[in-house]
């Protein structure tokens, strides 16, 4: 059996919970801000869907996420997405990913899905 290496943090939208998109863009701010500050960080964090939007120049979540890239979080992007979104050529943070390469990531990885 494979030992897990830590967790991912997976987002699909601009914003944590269901509700007020406001407040769970405010609350996925403040959780960057807290991973930035903490020992412990997880192993990486995949964007896909719309969440996509967070790693392009000018997001306010652009800064918060290289300070963990920087620590040695991956952060991975669905290909997809960025195309689907005509922003692929706007990252400014992560790499983008196909399926095979997020899904090899997250089996060996505990997933949670934010």
């Amino acid at each position: 059996m494979n030992e897990k290496k830590g967790k991912v943090f997976v987002f699909g939208q601009e914003g944590v919970g269901h509700g007020d998109d406001t407040m769970g863009f405010e609350i996925l701010m403040t959780l960057l801000d807290a991973l930035v500050k903490r020992e412990e960080k997880p192993a990486g964090i995949i964007f896909w869907n719309m969440a996509v939007q967070l790693l392009v120049a000018g997001s306010p979540a652009v800064g918060r996420l290289k300070a963990l890239e920087e620590k040695g979080v991956t952060i991975l992007a669905g290909r997809f997405c960025l195309h689907d979104l005509c922003i692929a050529d706007r990252v400014a943070v992560g790499k983008a990913a196909g399926m095979d390469e997020i899904l090899d990531f997250m089996f060996g990885h505990e997933v949670i899905n934010l």
